[in-house]
């Protein structure tokens, strides 16, 4: 079946014309495992003009599920939004999805996703990847009052081959723009008000931004630990590395068990029972964590305090008297 929806992907910081901007694409399967495509290709055009193909090229296999375009954008090109069209092939179906790009004359967001900060987040991901790919089945959707948008619980959803709309119970393949950032199906016509539309789609419970919130407040507390240091996510040494992710995945963690106390996160992990077990593992798994991040920085106190002010007092010890004497001598102006 070629699945031929409109899937907006949404976006992140911007490109700056006359640099080099890192299109990414991740693909899995509903249960949340990358998967490669036969073919795959990309193009970019302005948005809303697909017939105006701006660039088309080779698209890099980086790893597993996990592709790489180099848009080499000319120091001429016009400021505004662009579309990047990924169509690919897997198991014999062929796949559609779209994602916005904003080039601008501005620099701020273009480092988001390269660099030591992307380095970081895909390590995050990697002590919390179960919460990255969280399946769910059959959910039915919440409609809009014209009934043509379809609000579903969780949004950030996981490119993947295994994403089924579902109106009335039957799949459907066309007719509806699915936007996997929100979370939400809009069809081109209003439904009935009887119809139902539900969806299986596989989300990741944390955001970018999030990740980054983790990961900036992780590099403040390996500072606030002696001696003092002033390091950013760009600086911090290489030996402390291993104690920001520890940190960060201790507040991802500390942030997951306080959703699960709430009703619709609870339901994904089979209602509330099962979420309460589920909150004492991630108490459990959180405690070592912890554990760890505080035994790496006991070290630091260890470290050279080159460059920074100390002194060095040596206490003076005298006989009794002697103290009231030496205050005698001062205030006499140095007569005995």
């Amino acid at each position: 079946m070629s699945l031929n929806f409109s899937a907006a992907i949404g976006k992140r910081g911007n490109f700056v014309a006359g640099t080099t901007g890192i299109i990414m694409l991740k693909i899995t399967n509903f249960a949340g495992d990358p998967q490669n495509a036969d073919s795959i290709s990309i193009n970019i055009y302005p948005k809303g003009s697909p017939s105006e193909v701006i660039t088309t090229g080779e698209v890099v296999f980086v790893r597993d599920g996990f592709y790489v375009y180099d848009w080499e954008i000319e120091s001429t090109q016009d400021i505004g939004l662009y579309t990047a069209e990924w169509v690919y092939i897997i198991d014999g179906d062929t796949h559609v999805d779209y994602q916005d790009i904003n080039v601008s004359d501005q620099e701020e967001g273009s480092a988001l996703y390269t660099g030591r900060l992307a380095e970081f987040r895909l390590a995050l991901e990697a002590y919390i990847c179960c919460a990255q790919s969280i399946p769910v089945y059959y959910e039915e959707a919440r409609p809009s009052v014209d009934n043509k948008t379809f609000v579903f619980n969780f949004p950030r959803w996981n490119q993947g081959k295994n994403i089924r709309i579902y109106r009335n119970g039957q799949i459907i393949d066309s007719g509806a723009n699915i936007d996997m950032f929100k979370g939400r199906v809009t069809f081109s016509n209003s439904l009935l008000t009887q119809e139902r539309v539900s969806a299986d789609y596989n989300f990741r419970w944390f955001s970018d931004e999030q990740l980054d919130r983790f990961l900036l407040n992780a590099v403040q507390i390996v500072n606030t630990y002696p001696p003092h240091s002033q390091y950013t996510i760009y600086s911090v040494e290489d030996k402390w590395i291993p104690a920001v992710i520890y940190i960060a995945a201790t507040d991802a963690l500390r942030e997951l068990i306080m959703c699960l106390q709430f009703q619709e996160p609870a339901e994904v992990f089979g209602g509330p029972d099962a979420a309460r077990q589920a909150s004492s593992t991630f108490e459990s798994l959180k405690g070592n964590y912890e554990k760890t991040w505080t035994e790496l920085l006991k070290n630091k106190v260890f470290l050279p305090y080159k460059g920074r002010t100390k002194a060095v007092v040596t206490p003076t010890f005298t006989l009794p008297g002697g103290r009231s004497r030496w205050f005698r001598y001062l205030f006499s102006g140095g007569a005995s």
